[in-house]
């Protein structure tokens, strides 16, 4: 990798990056090549259907087995999460792109993150010493609401070095702590709901059986943090993708420009001060409400 670039909400078409870029998870919408330029995306949120198209890590692994020597790309980031920050270790560290573990954390990490907390990963303990310890400054940030106002090229760069922690060290780099995370359902209908927690509680309410869900919390910023989701492309529920009329994600969209996302998971906009929507909790119901209720 030559340079890492990191503008936080920043989204571009492919065009408009200079040649030898890599734009990771989201910096260019939807998945793209121009070989003529050198120019690549590897998203998996937009014009994508999530149960066929690859989480970003998995993108990058394939690429880089497939003979992409990422040395004189300058790389793109918009955000930070598992998905991306491994995607940037395997940019960094593409002779390790054929070891066993790196091979098996990419697995787990474009699984869970392809297809949420429904899809049985084949290593539990990797994934939780994953998400729980190398992301663990990440989901700190994102607790204690200073996710939007910290340096993402910081907290990037601490998560890849845990993540290289990890690939050393294997599950037990990172003792499993005990989960004590809650939520408080604000609406249900039938098998999905609308939720506030502090945390991230997908695989929670998938265990309590309810298949897809609106999940919120507030922002200190006054502007709101949300994430509508569901199982799998095999639940009727219509999350998006945000381009497709008649979804959820679509009409959010409609009524505040920068709401994004697939086929089974998407989002408030990112934008670039650290702020996320600025609908309320009720308009959001109401709008995936009209849709869904049909």
């Amino acid at each position: 990798m030559n340079a890492l670039i990191v503008e936080r909400g920043t989204t571009k078409t492919l065009k408009e990056l200079p040649e030898y870029s890599i734009a990771l998870d989201g910096f260019v919408q939807g998945p793209e090549l121009d070989l003529a330029g050198h120019r690549f995306s590897f998203d998996h949120h937009d014009k994508v259907i999530r149960m066929i198209t690859s989480a970003t890590c998995r993108q990058v692994l394939d690429a880089i087995l497939l003979g992409l020597d990422p040395t004189a790309y300058n790389v793109y980031v918009n955000d930070v999460d598992g998905d991306t920050a491994l995607s940037v270790w395997l940019l960094q560290n593409p002779h390790m792109a054929s070891a066993p573990i790196v091979r098996e954390l990419v697995d787990v990490v474009a699984a869970m993150d392809a297809h949420g907390p429904a899809y049985p990963v084949s290593n539990a303990a990797l994934c939780t010493a994953f998400y729980e310890g190398a992301m663990a400054s990440e989901r700190n940030a994102r607790f204690k609401k200073t996710y939007a106002t910290l340096d993402l090229m910081n907290l990037l760069e601490e998560c890849v070095g845990r993540i290289g922690q990890l690939l050393a060290g294997g599950a037990g780099a990172f003792p499993e702590k005990k989960d004590e995370r809650t939520y408080t359902v604000a609406k249900q209908h039938g098998s999905w709901c609308m939720a506030s927690s502090e945390s991230y509680i997908f695989d929670l309410l998938y265990k309590n059986e309810y298949t897809a869900a609106i999940a919120y919390r507030p922002l200190p910023d006054g502007s709101y943090e949300y994430t509508i989701g569901k199982k799998s492309d095999l639940v009727d529920f219509p999350v998006g993708p945000h381009t497709l009329p008649g979804t959820i994600l679509h009409a959010l969209c409609q009524v505040e420009p920068g709401w994004g996302g697939g086929s089974t998971i998407g989002g408030a906009p990112r934008n670039a001060d650290g702020s996320r929507s600025k609908l309320t909790p009720r308009e959001v119901l109401a709008i995936a409400e009209k849709i869904a209720l049909k």
